[in-house]
C-alpha cells in the first residue's frame, strides 16, 4: 500500500485559490507523486473553491485529468492534525508551519511559499518531489531499521 500525500492548495501548488497561477512543474509532480503516494487535498480553501481550482488546473491542462477527482478535506480550524485524514501513513506538503500541530512535525514536508514575483524557474515542487521519494522509500520494510537493534 502506498502512503498518503495530502496536499496543500494555497501558497503550495498555486499562488492562491483567487489568482490561482500554478507553481512551475504542477502537472509532472503530480504524476510523480501519483506514482508514489496516494493524493488528497488538504486545504483551508471553500469546499465550492477548491473543487473550482480543480477543475480550472485540469482545463488548462496544468494538472491531469484525475485531480478534479482527487478527495479534498478542510481542516475545523486553522491546524492541520494528521487524524482528519485518517491514515497514519500520511505526509502534509504544505508552505505554512503554523498549521501543523505542535508535536505532529514529523508528517510536514515544508515548500517554500509560492508569491509574487511568481518565478517561472521555481524548483519548490522537484525539491519537494525528492524529499516524497526518500520519506516514501524509508517507509518500505527493507529500509526500516530499529535503532535498539544497532
Amino acid at each position: 500500500m502506498k502512503p498518503l500525500l495530502c496536499l496543500d492548495l494555497e501558497g503550495t501548488l498555486l499562488s492562491n485559490a483567487v489568482s490561482q497561477i500554478p507553481r512551475p512543474g504542477l502537472y509532472p509532480f503530480l504524476e510523480h507523486s501519483a506514482e508514489l503516494c496516494d493524493l488528497m487535498i488538504y486545504t483551508s480553501v471553500s469546499e465550492e473553491r477548491a473543487s473550482a481550482v480543480q477543475k480550472l488546473l485540469v482545463a488548462e491542462h496544468t494538472a491531469p485529468m484525475w485531480f478534479s477527482d482527487l478527495e479534498v478535506i478542510r481542516p475545523a480550524g486553522t491546524l492541520k492534525p494528521k487524524s482528519a485524514c485518517g491514515r497514519e501513513d500520511a505526509f502534509l506538503l504544505d508552505d505554512q508551519e503554523g498549521v501543523i500541530v505542535p508535536g505532529e512535525e514529523e508528517w510536514w514536508i515544508q515548500i517554500p511559499e509560492y508569491r509574487p514575483p511568481y518565478a517561472d524557474d521555481d524548483r519548490a515542487l522537484k525539491d519537494a518531489l525528492e524529499d516524497i521519494k526518500i520519506r516514501t522509500r524509508l517507509l518500505e520494510p527493507s529500509f526500516r531499521v530499529d535503532l535498539r537493534d544497532l
